[in-house]
């Protein structure tokens, strides 16, 4: 990359010297002129570093320096003086210069290094803007694949959201996309280039929340070595994405309602309140209103998160997108993956995922098709090497009820192996009360703790779903996450 250089100075053996230094690196461009008017006039080159004298004939280096920072405000400027004196430097550094330096033989090797730090931040700063610009372009809306009715609906909500700052909540089943379309939202924002900062509210554990949102202090806690930010800190000018927000621990909601009301928090540990500016964008596949009925959800904390809703339709309403989506998968998988080129998706194929109910919505659609793209032995994808019926289906989000167990997980007696174990004795637990087939204890003795009632519901369901984890938790009604957490907690699973 060559990076243009002017050097603007009325003495001509100085700004030939300065000129003959820096043409010694092959990366510099340099263009030197002796009058800030002829500098000026070129401007359209797009400088990336300019060296200007303050004492010049015509217009003086300050107002040079002015004129500039009209029109390229972002290019750093170094203003080279003959004489030091302070009055002068924080004069050109009040008006935007970079730096300030004066000549002498000594200060040559200081200007080499000086050109050489502002080139380099230079460079680094292109190379973030381009990253940006890749970001911003994969999370735009031009990114989401799909245009059937339902899209397009969400597609023109998504575009009101971006125009304001309002609190956005984003609503669908698992696997919908949410957290795309809330990068998409913030892209498309005037936040965009600032932090994009996720929370998942159900991977963490509810004794670090607190600290996971607000931060804390050195010694505020076991453990707590050294002051962290908080997630809400880190977002500050940009966009917090709170994933999962139904699975927020019911304490943790007051504090924060009171957050997103001040925009202040106080880190875990400490006294000092701290400012913070950033949107709010919450992600849940629960029913926030039942929630709300049922007390595990604030009501007060809904109609500040709730402030924009944008629904999102599950994979089985959105017609022929489906097929989009499928063609979009292949595309990409084989451009990363060359070795597969060639391989296509049958009419049949294409036929069974049209068909299919997509339970898991489109993270499930992207796994069979990257899945069926490595079972597949030959060029052309059959409907088996979807793997999408049989034991391995999943039974669809509007078929089911939770919190329930379904028959596969009831039907069988305590103590079974789920295919009508006939060394079962139905005598020997006659007295004994069950619920879905899980006892609670005997109806003459002792009750079963709420406890060890559910670390019996867990096992069963695990075992009857042969390790399955995700449909364990949707048999019994909860998220994938709480499933993890209690296996880990029971022991269950390491």
């Amino acid at each position: 990359m060559k990076f243009r250089i002017f050097v603007v100075d009325d003495d001509r053996h100085y700004s030939r010297m300065i000129s003959y230094r820096l043409e010694k690196n092959v990366d510099y461009d340099v263009h030197v002129f002796h009058r800030g008017e002829d500098m000026l006039e070129k401007v359209d080159v797009n400088p990336h570093l300019v060296l200007l004298d303050i004492m010049m004939p015509g217009i003086g280096g300050i107002e040079t320096l002015k004129l500039f920072k009209k029109k390229l405000p972002e290019t750093p400027v170094v203003m080279v003086s003959a004489q030091g004196v302070i009055d002068t430097a924080v004069e050109a550094m009040q008006f935007g210069a970079y730096d300030y330096i004066t000549k002498g033989q000594d200060d040559l090797v200081k200007m080499e290094t000086v050109v050489r730090n502002v080139l380099e931040k230079v460079k680094l700063e292109g190379e973030i803007e381009n990253l940006r610009g890749v970001v911003q372009s994969k999370y735009s809306m031009t990114g989401l694949v799909g245009d059937s009715p339902p899209m397009q609906h969400v597609y023109r909500t998504m575009e009101k959201a971006v125009r304001g700052d309002l609190t956005v909540a984003i609503l669908g089943e698992s696997g919908t996309g949410k957290e795309l379309v809330a990068k998409a939202i913030h892209y498309g924002s005037s936040r965009k280039k600032a932090p994009f900062v996720v929370v998942n509210c159900a991977a963490i554990p509810r004794e670090l929340m607190e600290s996971e949102f607000f931060g804390h202090e050195k010694g505020s806690f076991t453990g707590a070595h050294s002051r962290t930010i908080g997630k809400f800190e880190q977002a500050d000018g940009g966009t917090i994405f709170l994933d999962e927000i139904g699975e927020l621990d019911h304490d943790l909601q007051a504090k924060l309602l009171r957050a997103l009301q001040s925009f202040e928090i106080t880190r875990v540990g400490g006294n000092e309140t701290i400012s913070f500016d950033a949107r709010v964008i919450s992600a849940t596949n629960r029913d926030i209103k039942s929630m709300i009925q049922k007390g595990t959800f604030r009501e007060d904390l809904y109609y500040r998160l709730f402030q924009f809703p944008v629904p999102l339709p599950p994979l089985r309403e959105r017609g022929q997108d489906v097929i989009r989506l499928a063609n979009h998968f292949m595309k990409e998988y084989m451009k990363d993956h060359p070795e597969f080129k060639g391989k296509r998706l049958t009419a049949e194929t294409r036929k069974a995922i049209a068909e299919y109910a997509w339970p898991g919505n489109v993270r499930e659609l992207k796994s069979a098709v990257e899945r069926s793209i490595l079972v597949s032995d030959a060029e052309d994808i059959a409907p088996g090497d979807l793997m999408i019926n049989g034991e391995s289906a999943i039974t669809p989000w509007n078929e089911r009820s939770a919190p329930r167990i379904s028959g596969a997980l009831t039907a069988d007696p305590p103590g079974s192996n789920g295919v009508g174990d006939a060394s079962y004795d139905y005598e020997e637990y006659s007295d004994e009360v069950s619920v879905s087939g899980i006892v609670i204890g005997n109806d003459g003795d002792h009750i079963m703790s709420l406890e060890d009632l559910k670390k019996q519901a867990i096992e069963r369901a695990y075992r009857l779903c042969e390790g399955n984890v995700d449909r364990a938790a949707v048999e019994l009604g909860i998220g994938r996450a709480t499933m993890y957490r209690l296996l880990k907690k029971f022991e269950i699973m390491s």
